[in-house]
């Protein structure tokens, strides 16, 4: 336990520490002429990181449940998911960084569905403790099993969204990344609902 507590303190750090990469690898953003050059780079870098992140807490309980393989990461799904929630906080600060520089009108649709993803995802970080998982109990599954989807599906509209717009190989690879997820995810559901049945 104290080996995983270790690894899984390290993938928050190594988390952090590839935001700060990109932070001082993209254009300045102290100088106005290039802020919102480095605001684009950083809402691209902690929604890539994030959405992998994700993907991988996504599918380890499944692909354990499939494979036999993964325990080790199965054990670590708890620090993913917190590697993840770093990831998209940042992410949050940057959106909020451009609408306030580009003085965009808040879409009131974008900003209840986005928003919504981001309480969630907020949610399920205060509640991921054991001692919340047996206080909240069934609601403790319903809300990380919501919030997973929820997630999954907000990310999926916005790379979609690009693919189809035809402007970024990185959508692309993302959204098969997220396909691939979604239908391991189902495997492993209708494997269990064959089992109950046979």
């Amino acid at each position: 336990m104290a080996v995983n507590t270790r690894f899984g303190q390290g993938l928050i750090v190594l988390t952090g520490v590839v935001i700060l990469c990109g932070f001082f690898t993209a254009p300045s953003g102290v100088v106005a002429a290039t802020l919102p050059e480095h605001i684009g780079t950083m809402l691209r870098v902690t929604a890539r990181l994030g959405f992998a992140l994700l993907l991988v807490a996504y599918v380890s309980r499944p692909f354990f449940q499939l494979s036999g393989w993964g325990r080790e990461l199965l054990l670590l799904r708890r620090y993913v998911g917190l590697s993840a929630a770093l990831s998209l906080t940042v992410h949050f600060g940057y959106v909020v960084t451009y609408l306030r520089v580009s003085g965009e009108p808040l879409d009131l649709l974008t900003v209840s569905f986005g928003g919504a993803g981001f309480v969630l995802a907020w949610a399920m970080t205060l509640t991921s403790s054991r001692a919340a998982q047996q206080k909240l109990g069934t609601y403790w599954r319903r809300l990380h099993l919501t919030g997973m989807h929820y997630l999954w599906l907000i990310f999926m509209q916005t790379f979609v969204g690009r693919v189809l717009a035809g402007d970024s190989a990185w959508a692309e690879g993302m959204a098969v990344l997220g396909l691939v997820a979604l239908a391991i995810r189902l495997s492993a559901w209708l494997n269990q609902r064959f089992s109950r049945t046979a």
